[in-house]
């Protein structure tokens, strides 16, 4: 019997959302226990930013119970749902020997994963058993947050015609976060991969030809395979297109909307590109997560571009005090809520969710295979019809 497929997808959020859509699609695993684990990561995120609200409303309402009820009935909160919080989160004194509110505890929340874990429902017991705890990092506070953990499953294998059945496929899903999962297929830890594109760009700086490309399609065709075992296979098709783009307040955004117009390409960093004196002098912030690949593509030291880490509301920063800053973004919804915020020029990089595969496992391991062939991943450039849809968001607001 073959080695089970190791495939690592998000662990939570809109990702792991449409990537186990495609895979009930794909008939990997069962729809019913997918919409298990979907209501399970949705109701524990509901109570995560429930107890971030309260820590400030807890605070701004003298750190006392009462007036925070009365505070939660006006702004509309299921009261029920409020006390339950309120009853669960931590406590401690500051200086001024307030108490204070904190997330609720790391035993806590397992003590709340256990207890799905005993659920009448047979699909719920299941669907947290495929569930872990993990710091949310991008929060201040650092709350213990319900994750994807693994979830093994069982891919059948259509028999020639006349022949004998074939062994299903083994494998198992790993929830493992953007950031590492390229780390983890190179190694051969990860046999599969269906993870956003800009981490694997992230990681593969060293083995590419190219320094400055923008897209999987480059990185692919730019790949020094001799170098690493990775190989990037296409699209998983899953319509979660965006682009790292540059942003700017609405009065510098029309110097570069007069640049376009007197010829400037659109494309950041080509062609003697003038816009980019509009971000020298001054820090552009950003996610230094990708601070590498910015400055590849902008060829920030030649320019004279400095990349600075910006906050995590750098949308609203941007209008409000006129910076510069390049972000992810995806339908443009903030940007065009945010009053002055302007999406300037072609994004730096693109990023869609895209298939990877190990090599050395492929060869090694034919269930990889047969589930590479039935994800069918596409080689379609999916850039021009999200950028209709953005620029049917923001109108004016894309220069």
């Amino acid at each position: 019997m073959s080695d089970p497929v190791l495939v690592a997808v998000p662990p939570k959020g809109g990702s792991l959302d449409d990537v186990l859509k495609k895979l009930v699609a794909r008939a990997w695993v069962r729809p019913d226990l997918v919409a298990g684990i979907r209501r399970l990561l949705k109701d524990d995120k509901r109570r995560v930013k429930l107890e971030e609200g309260l820590i400030e409303l807890w605070l701004a309402s003298g750190c006392a119970y009462e007036p925070t009820m009365r505070a939660a009935d006006r702004f509309g909160h299921d009261l029920d749902e409020v006390d339950a919080a309120l009853k669960r989160m931590r406590r401690w004194r500051d200086d001024q020997s307030r108490e204070r509110l904190d997330y609720a505890g790391k035993a806590t929340v397992e003590a709340m994963l256990h207890v799905l874990g005993q659920d009448n429902d047979p699909v719920i017991r299941e669907a947290a058993s495929a569930l872990h705890l993990q710091l949310d990092l991008t929060r201040p506070g650092k709350p213990s947050r319900m994750v994807f953990n693994h979830l093994e499953f069982n891919f059948p294998v259509a028999s020639p015609a006349g022949g004998a059945g074939r062994a299903p496929v083994r494998g198992v899903l790993l929830g493992t976060d953007h950031e590492v999962t390229p780390t983890w297929l190179r190694r051969s830890k990860r046999d599969l991969s269906l993870t956003c594109y800009d981490a694997f760009h992230n990681t593969l700086m060293d083995v590419l030809d190219l320094g400055a490309v923008r897209n999987w399609q480059e990185l692919k065709a730019h790949l020094i395979e001799s170098d690493t075992a990775v190989r990037i296979l296409g699209s998983l098709g899953l319509d979660d297109y965006l682009g790292h783009c540059v942003l700017m307040g609405s009065a510098r955004a029309e110097r570069v909307r007069a640049l376009l117009a007197a010829g400037a390409p659109r494309r950041w960093a080509v062609d003697n590109d003038p816009k980019l004196a509009v971000l020298a002098g001054e820090a552009v912030l950003i996610d230094p997560a990708y601070e590498e690949i910015y400055s590849e593509v902008l060829g920030a030291k030649r320019h004279g571009v400095r990349l600075a880490a910006g906050p995590k509301d750098i949308e609203r920063l941007c209008a409000a005090e006129d910076r510069v800053a390049i972000y992810i973004v995806r339908s443009g919804s903030t940007v065009a809520v945010t009053d002055g915020l302007c999406v300037v020029g072609d994004e730096l990089i693109t990023s869609e969710t895209i298939v990877a595969v190990n090599q050395d496992s492929l060869d090694r391991n034919p269930g990889i295979g047969i589930l590479v062939d039935s994800l069918a991943p596409s080689n379609d450039d999916h850039t021009a019809a999200w950028r209709v849809k953005l620029a049917k968001r923001l109108g004016n607001r894309l220069v």
